[in-house]
């Protein structure tokens, strides 16, 4: 990440290459590990979904969080509590998650992860397009709503790499050697070129202005997401084992990406959205650390 952000802060790359360089991770390199890590992957026979439901009801809580202080600390409109809450919750799991869980875990911790990366999109992406349609009154149907992001989901390389995997496994069908060489090839260049990118797709974020909602988001992403998942999963479901550790760190990463690009799309807090990748994305160098530590990986 460190050198992927010197190269471009120092114009050994500039904005085209380093968007060419994200698109190759999230259209080739990323989708294509999911796929060879799927395919040959050994499913187990029972699937312990208790720990879906502690990522995901501790993310809820986080967007809550985030949305609540919107309203009740910064004074904001719903279209920007729905930004801010996406802040809080929506981590980056691909450009950081799966290299960091791939090297923390390794191959054992493929499922899981694949499993909440598969559900992430559908949940809050739905979820923030529906508030800012509502809070801006643009009358524009559920349906309407659920139908575009669908129709996005589907679409989505990353969606089309977990589900083709998931096919080739379960129809206990055997890669062509060629196939199996060009996937091993990708694959190996998809965790190294996805840290640099995200380090360098960091040049372009401001660290300035809205700083005081963007540094309490980025204290909720890092460090109170990663708690409500433990609590939800541990104290409360009972839960326990690396799918635990999994959904924890996935819950720690920092926030993605597609915050800033929902909130330039819909021009709602674009700028908080901005800094609080930045920031949450720097500060992770030290919480997640911390974590894995803590987790034992």
């Amino acid at each position: 990440m460190a050198l992927g952000f010197m190269a471009a802060r120092f114009r050994m790359l500039d904005e085209a290459s380093v968007r060419g360089l994200v698109l190759f991770v999230f259209n080739f390199a990323i989708p294509i590990l999911l796929f060879g890590s799927l395919a040959e992957i050994e499913l187990p026979e029972d699937v312990s979904w208790g720990f879906l439901v502690a990522f995901y009801g501790g993310s809820g809580a986080a967007y809550a969080i985030g949305m609540a202080a919107g309203r009740f600390l910064f004074g904001r409109d719903l279209a920007a509590q729905a930004i801010f809450g996406m802040s809080g919750a929506f981590a980056n799991l691909v450009l950081l998650g799966v290299p960091v869980i791939l090297t923390a875990f390794g191959p054992d911790a493929a499922l899981p992860m694949f499993l909440i990366i598969g559900f992430h999109s559908m949940t809050f992406m739905p979820l923030t397009v529906g508030l800012i349609h509502a809070g801006r009154g643009d009358g524009v149907s559920w349906r309407t709503q659920l139908v575009e992001v669908a129709g996005a989901v589907a679409r989505n390389p990353i969606v089309i790499g977990l589900a083709t995997g998931f096919a080739v496994n379960l129809g206990g069908l055997t890669l062509p050697s060629g196939i199996d060489r060009m996937v091993e090839l990708m694959g190996g260049a998809a965790v190294p070129t996805a840290l640099f990118a995200m380090g360098a797709s960091l040049v372009g974020y401001p660290a300035r202005g809205d700083l005081a909602p963007a540094i309490l988001l980025t204290v909720v992403k890092l460090l109170v997401h990663p708690a409500l998942v433990w609590l939800v999963a541990v104290p409360l479901l009972g839960l326990e084992g690396l799918w635990v550790s999994v959904a924890v760190l996935l819950a720690a990463m920092p926030t993605a990406v597609n915050t800033y690009l929902f909130a330039e799309r819909y021009r709602a807090a674009s700028g908080v959205a901005a800094r609080t990748v930045l920031l949450s994305s720097i500060f992770a160098v030290l919480t997640v650390s911390a974590l894995l530590v803590l987790l034992g990986a």
